[in-house]
């Protein structure tokens, strides 16, 4: 197994940004992980894993996605000695319910696609 060591962004257990993220979820805004969920579209267990679970390093796709739904984007700070601290600033307001069916009616649209058709083959005869 291969550890990397950075000199600017350094974590032991978990990646500071998971505790940026709980900040904003928890602290600011007050959800559940369920709630969390149905506003971003993110699972309840991702969040499970991120605040109590395994999860080391969250997918930076999935960490955007839960701030940007709850209307927040990430501005680290540096320290003097260069350490990088992630977090993250409130950029609009958002009303949870009206999220809660923004996203509900996203996930309903995106699912309704129909299955693409296969092209036959030819089976090596033209």
């Amino acid at each position: 197994m291969k550890v990397s060591i950075y000199r600017n962004y350094r974590f032991i257990d978990k990646d500071p940004l998971i505790d940026a993220l709980r900040t904003v979820v928890k602290s600011k805004e007050k959800l559940t992980n369920g709630a969390a969920s149905a506003i971003t579209g993110i699972a309840a267990g991702t969040f499970d894993n991120w605040f109590d679970g395994d999860t080391r390093r969250p997918q930076n796709a999935s960490s955007t996605q839960v701030a940007a739904a709850l209307g927040y984007v990430r501005r680290d700070e540096m320290r003097p000695d260069g350490q990088v601290v992630p977090g993250y600033i409130k950029v609009r307001d958002i009303d949870p319910k009206e999220e809660r069916k923004k996203m509900a009616d996203f996930l309903l649209r995106h699912s309704q696609r129909k299955p693409r058709k296969r092209k036959k083959k030819a089976n090596g005869h033209g």
